[in-house]
């Protein structure tokens, strides 16, 4: 009778002890749910208060910039990657509406030669001269002379290969007049699908490079905070796809238009 008695006491033990074990679990994974959720409310709500300023100051008309931490105080003793990729201004080349093959073949070559007609409208400003020491782009000239517009070469800008234009090449056809978007379109698609990629790089190629420019801006973002660059419209669209894998969220402040940019950031910390 008495080990009967202790069995069942001992059954009812482990079974008081096992429910006792459920509901301490049970609250342990709400906590950590309750706190998951807190931190990434808490996150998704500087996520958006970034891009709210940011596309605020594009609506006003005014210079965008870097965010800091008096435009946002909830951002004291956070880290944060901030990245900038700015579209050229228009090139200062005079654009014929309507070109034969040859005419269209010259003016691809002079728009890569031709700097950029001077801008009123900076398409960034820095609040502290030290704020940043260096600025990238590509090594064709309408990079560079965007660059050295906005900055009054009061920062070093340093081309790179890797951050050039997409290549493109015309297509052979007859040699008549045609609306200048014909020539552009028909080459650009026509190296998309592969079809006319002879003696430039492939479209694979274009993108492994864009996906290489993106890991030298997040390098040098992690080193020093903050990067720009000053790039061309087709190369920047596939960067920031390759940025947002990296996770960075991004703003679009009319990126593909003359002295548009891209803005990205992440949270490091």
């Amino acid at each position: 009778m008495l080990i009967l008695s202790c069995k069942v006491f001992i059954d009812l033990y482990l079974k008081i002890n096992s429910y006792i074990n459920h509901f301490m679990q049970s609250i342990y994974l709400t906590c950590i749910f309750i706190l998951f959720g807190y931190f990434a409310t808490a996150q998704q709500g500087i996520t958006k208060k970034i891009k709210d300023i940011q596309r605020a100051k594009l609506k006003a008309g005014a210079c965008t910039d870097f965010i800091r931490v008096e435009d946002l105080p909830e951002l004291n003793n956070t880290k944060i990657n901030q990245i900038f990729i700015i579209r050229h201004g228009e090139p200062a080349l005079e654009k014929n509406k309507w070109l034969n093959r040859d005419m269209a073949i010259n003016y691809a070559k002079m728009y890569d030669l031709v700097g950029v007609y001077n801008f009123d409208t900076k398409p960034i400003c820095l609040r502290a001269k030290n704020e940043i020491r260096k600025v990238y782009s590509s090594n064709l000239q309408r990079t560079i002379d965007t660059a050295e517009k906005t900055f009054d070469q009061s920062i070093i800008v340093e081309p790179h290969a890797g951050f050039n234009e997409f290549e493109r090449s015309e297509i052979k056809f007859l040699n008549i007049k045609l609306p200048r978007q014909f020539w552009s379109i028909s080459a650009r698609s026509t190296w998309i699908l592969g079809i006319n990629k002879r003696g430039i790089e492939s479209f694979s190629q274009a993108k492994d490079r864009s996906r290489r420019a993106a890991f030298f801006l997040n390098d040098d973002a992690n080193n020093h905070g903050k990067t720009m660059l000053f790039s061309h419209g087709f190369i920047n669209k596939y960067i920031k796809r390759y940025l947002k894998k990296l996770g960075y969220h991004s703003v679009n402040l009319k990126g593909q238009k003359y002295l548009g940019s891209y803005y990205f950031f992440k949270k490091v910390n």
